[in-house]
């Protein structure tokens, strides 16, 4: 049976589309393919989702996971009010109900939006949402605690590639492959935008 997904009932969920995570700002923390996924995610934006959360990496200057610091592993990046914390040029932030900040506590690494805010998955379910689309930067890391978190709450979770792209990080443990091998055994849904496509128009109602 081909799953669908009720837009009245399913949320998207944009991760970190952040400038300080691609080529805009090479010196910070780019991921290949990170610039290039604005049109996908904006495709995905256009559907008929509940409604459409993202997440803001927003780290103070002093971050405990920046070269140097305790955890000494990347680079600055995404820092409070530069143009590494800024949105992707183009992306249709517009349509975004709100943005989570994360990683503004110095000494606290929150890759997850569900570990900076940890009432976000009952705000969900309070708003009416089941099921969650996730999609961003980097598939791997953020895209995925916040998929594995949501998904053990209780949600259908769906990520979409297509509109994400990944790194690997051996420094810290973060491989594509194992990140995904996980999350498939967890029941998180690997799926293209064609697919979410296909799941919300076989969901009751849609207007196209």
């Amino acid at each position: 049976m081909t799953p669908t997904l009720d837009p009245r009932s399913t949320s998207l969920l944009v991760v970190d589309a952040q400038q300080g995570f691609t080529g805009h700002c090479p010196d910070e923390l780019p991921v290949p393919g990170g610039r290039e996924i604005v049109p996908a995610v904006n495709a995905l934006l256009a559907l008929p989702f509940a409604r459409v959360d993202a997440t803001q990496d927003w780290h103070p200057p002093d971050h405990c996971s920046f070269r140097g610091r305790r955890h000494d592993l990347y680079p600055p990046h995404c820092v409070i009010d530069t143009p590494g914390a800024a949105f992707l040029p183009g992306l249709h932030a517009h349509r975004f109900s709100a943005v989570w900040r994360k990683g503004y506590d110095p000494d606290f690494e929150a890759y997850a939006v569900t570990a900076q805010h940890p009432g976000f998955a009952a705000f969900l379910r309070a708003s009416g949402i089941s099921a969650v689309v996730v999609c961003g930067i980097a598939t791997n890391i953020c895209c995925f605690f916040a998929a594995r978190d949501l998904k053990a709450d209780g949600f259908d979770v769906w990520l979409a590639e297509d509109a994400s792209a990944g790194i690997d990080i051996p420094a810290a443990g973060l491989h594509q492959a194992t990140a995904k091998a996980e999350g498939e055994a967890l029941g998180i849904r690997y799926a293209t935008i064609a697919e979410v496509e296909r799941a919300i128009r076989g969901g009751r109602p849609w207007v196209g």
